[in-house]
């Protein structure tokens, strides 16, 4: 959804020890000899079959790999979820330590599309999730209501002591979520001569709770959030209209984001996979190439895990108020044949 555009090297690294401590991905490991596949769904084929998905530092991700991992399972897989950020994730896809990742959000990764995908290093592109997304800075509507100006980015100047923090100064804060996120804020400040500064609440959790105080309070707050996501309606935020995109700012984002100075374009998700995923689980493959729902869909869970719903029972209740969503993707996957040793 979100990533910084530096490439975060640490972080990278920290992964990639964790990778390489998990179980065998599907690059490494063997099967059995092929049969039929039961009523449940599962064949002994899968059975020694590790899939590694990647599960990014937010609520819709883990929404889609709960959910993948339900279905993996009943296909008879072995499921590693691993916690990545959004970038670390390319490079770890090309090198077979992880299989898929399930929402891709490409206003941040045109140049991974480009280095990992189109050049065919490793990478495949897993086709689109169905979700919608929409990143932006987002303010409560009580402040437009008694600060209409604050409804486009011209007015964000004039009260930016509104917006002052001690972590601030004597700018206005943009709070951001966590540093590893999509995020061209910097920039955008500095194209656009506002008088801001971007603090990191830490994590989409501290972001949130940040907001729940300064609802309670009906105090100011402004800060990067994105669509699909529950606390949108919750807490009723309302989207500062900001310059519209060009195609410099489309060259800027391909490059880096250096000069962005306009708004985050519509993200149409999409979900990427190791190139060998296809040999090695082809039912895995199938399955997930096939995943594909909506925004409302998304929510629901991500409403219900955000309340403190164990993510399983969260994703087994939806999927039993909503079977003719997934089952076409079981279907597609029950209809290739495993491979066999």
């Amino acid at each position: 959804m979100k990533s910084r555009r530096r490439w975060a090297f640490v972080a990278l690294a920290g992964a990639l020890t964790v990778l390489a401590a998990a179980c065998s991905n599907v690059g490494s490991s063997t099967t059995t000899t092929g049969g039929s596949t039961s009523s449940g769904g599962a064949d002994p084929a899968n059975a020694n079959v590790t899939v590694n998905v990647a599960v990014n530092p937010w609520i819709g991700s883990q929404v889609n790999t709960t959910l993948a991992q339900v279905l993996l399972e009943q296909l008879g897989y072995k499921v590693e979820l691993t916690k990545i950020d959004e970038f670390a994730q390319f490079p770890a896809l090309a090198r077979g330590q992880l299989d898929a990742t399930l929402e891709v959000w490409p206003s941040g990764h045109a140049a991974d599309y480009k280095k990992y995908i189109t050049s065919g290093a490793g990478v495949v592109d897993g086709g689109p999730l169905g979700v919608i997304g929409q990143i932006g800075w987002y303010v409560p509507k009580y402040l437009v209501d008694a600060h209409p100006e604050l409804a486009t980015w011209q007015g964000l100047n004039q009260d930016a002591a509104m917006f002052a923090t001690t972590e601030s100064g004597n700018q206005g804060q943009l709070l951001d979520g966590d540093s590893s996120y999509t995020t061209y804020d910097g920039e955008i400040i500095k194209a656009l001569g506002l008088n801001y500064k971007v603090v990191y609440a830490g994590s989409e959790t501290a972001e949130i709770t940040a907001l729940k105080q300064a609802s309670a309070k009906q105090a100011p707050i402004l800060m990067y959030f994105w669509t699909p996501h529950w606390a949108v309606a919750k807490y009723n935020l309302v989207p500062v209209k900001l310059p519209d995109v060009t195609p410099a700012c489309d060259t800027a984002a391909a490059n880096g984001g250096a000069g962005y100075a306009c708004a985050y374009p519509q993200d149409t998700l999409y979900k990427a996979f190791n190139a060998d995923l296809q040999t090695n689980a082809p039912q895995a493959f199938a399955l997930l190439s096939a995943m594909n729902f909506t925004n409302d869909d998304q929510n629901a869970m991500g409403v219900a895990i955000a309340a403190g719903g164990d993510p399983a029972t969260v994703v087994k209740k939806w999927m039993a108020d909503n079977p003719s969503t997934w089952q076409p993707w079981m279907d597609a996957a029950t209809a290739v044949q495993p491979p066999s040793s």
